[in-house]
């Protein structure tokens, strides 16, 4: 294959590659959750592409660097951002804010007002 179509081919998969990150990132909170999922997710972004690459520009004429290579590792890259960035329920819980008022709130607003009342009276002069 010409080195030109290469490129295309590759710059067709980075693109692949965002376009499924996105997805991944909007995805509604998935209902299973795998032990040890999001560290096969780390594992899956952080080995094959990095090494894939590194081999591609420290070694040009290793057969690991090959173009088959570097599609398993954009694939295992998107695989593994996709495990990533799921959500479940249990991960998701800081975004739900309980608008009821917290159980101290009210003895420390009785506090601030007697506080600014005392405050805001005039002092007289000695």
């Amino acid at each position: 294959m010409p080195a030109r179509s290469l490129l295309q081919v590759d710059l067709m998969l980075g693109l692949t590659l965002l376009a499924t990150i996105g997805f991944a990132a909007t995805r509604p909170p998935s209902a299973a959750a795998l032990p040890g999922r999001r560290a096969l997710g780390w594992l899956l972004v952080a080995v094959p592409l990095p090494t894939v690459v590194g081999v591609r520009l420290f070694l040009p004429g290793h057969t690991a660097g090959g173009e088959a290579a570097f599609v398993l590792a954009i694939v295992a890259f998107a695989v593994g951002a996709v495990v990533i960035l799921a959500r479940d329920d249990e991960d998701d819980h800081y975004g739900e804010m309980d608008s009821s008022p917290a159980p101290w709130w009210p003895e420390f607003e009785r506090q601030f007002r007697t506080y600014e009342k005392r405050q805001s009276r005039p002092r007289a002069r000695v």
